[in-house]
């Protein structure tokens, strides 16, 4: 390195060695990680009062949980597939309360359409497809400023990334070999360059004591417990943990709100947050949605469409209202009406209009359960479910 003092060798030579170093220990820390997708939970197999904790799990093991099984086990008869808005929509909505085999909802995190589509397609490719409805919802496009309908938002395991449309020739696989690659990259650095990722690597539980029956918790449970590693330690610095509140109790409200419920869905009666009217600032320099973005919402919209179509099921996308006022005439709103109208032949619910009654949301971004059995009755007023079907 000439013109360089010795002392900024040394300067570089330490920092490219801490660079490597950390890196490393965020590699390491990441690897720790259990995937909770292999081996699969059998949701099946859970009693009807019984919750699966994902309590300490990163975003995508929580994902990963209900993957796992989507791979392994039969779907259901009406499958839904979309992110975190509709973590409320349970098999009750339809008159069959923790009825798996009936419906089952496959929320993950915040995907996206492009990394809906992804999975649809690797489910497909297992032939684990719903049987007579397949569920897409989408995120309005004012949460989030239009965020998270088009973007990616690196929850997906990479190896999902890398299935790409079936209708591509040969030059266009070529051409897209560079962004899926990157997309992948993207992905595998958001989770292992994640302080989430190595807090957690050293924190989480397993797959044992996440089945929890709230019945037979009590009001009065002291039985917290240290995460498996550290339950190795001397007892005296056990304390010195648990007194840090490192510890955890699979029974209190937190853990408890987000558990999954035999049907994946959540259940609502643990709210989290106020309600907020107009909680997400439309803030020009913040979209996520630009004026031509109709056309590539509409290209996912016939992809996921045509995943069904080849196998005869039928596909209904719905967007859940936001608690707001009348933010209509927003950008990213319009963009995506206009994306609307260039698919005419796709099945969609709308529901954005009803935005108004505060008894239909939990909290600004998550409709409670009672929006979900009105989404059935429109189904059925529709004819995408059988007459008396969902009653």
């Amino acid at each position: 390195m000439p013109g360089l003092s010795v002392y900024e060798r040394r300067w570089l030579a330490v920092f490219a060695l801490t660079l490597i170093l950390l890196v490393g220990l965020a590699m390491w820390s990441q690897s720790r990680l259990a995937s909770f997708r292999d081996p699969p939970i059998d949701f099946y197999s859970m009693r009807s009062d019984e919750l699966f904790v994902v309590d300490g799990l990163t975003r995508r093991q929580e994902g990963s949980v209900k993957l796992g099984f989507a791979e392994n086990y039969a779907a259901p008869e009406i499958g839904l597939y979309g992110n975190h808005i509709s973590r409320f929509f349970g098999a009750d909505a339809f008159g069959r309360p923790g009825d798996a085999a009936y419906f089952f909802n496959y929320w993950f995190a915040n995907l996206a359409l492009p990394e809906i589509y992804r999975y649809l397609r690797h489910i497909e490719q297992l032939g684990h497809l719903p049987r007579r409805l397949l569920l897409v919802q989408i995120t309005s496009p004012n949460i989030d400023n239009g965020h998270y309908i088009i973007n990616f938002g690196y929850e997906l395991p990479p190896d999902l990334l890398l299935i790409s449309p079936t209708n591509e020739n040969l030059i266009e696989s070529v051409s897209l070999l560079g962004a899926y690659a990157w997309e992948v990259v993207e992905n595998w650095l958001h989770e292992t360059l994640n302080y989430s990722t190595f807090i957690l690597s050293f924190m989480q539980s397993g797959y044992e004591d996440r089945l929890i029956a709230p019945a037979d918790c009590k009001p009065t449970d002291t039985d917290v417990r240290l995460p498996a590693m550290l339950q190795h330690l001397p007892w005296a610095v056990q304390n010195i943990f648990l007194e840090a509140g490192v510890g955890r109790n699979f029974c209190d409200g937190t853990s408890l709100s987000a558990a999954f419920r035999r049907d994946g869905s959540n259940d609502d009666r643990y709210p989290r947050a106020r309600l907020i009217k107009d909680q997400d600032p439309l803030i020009d320099s913040q979209r996520g949605l630009v004026s031509g973005d109709e056309y590539e919402i509409a290209r996912q919209f016939r992809l996921i469409d045509a995943v069904g179509r080849r196998h005869g099921v039928k596909v209904v996308f719905f967007l859940p209202p936001t608690y707001e006022s009348n933010r209509d005439n927003s950008v990213v709103n319009q963009v995506f009406n206009r994306a609307l109208a260039l698919i005419p032949e796709v099945a969609v619910v709308d529901d954005r209009k009803i935005r108004s009654d505060p008894t239909f949301f939990v909290d600004y971004l998550h409709p409670a359960a009672k929006y979900f059995h009105f989404l059935v009755d429109e189904l059925r007023s529709r004819g995408f479910l059988g007459k008396g079907e969902g009653l």
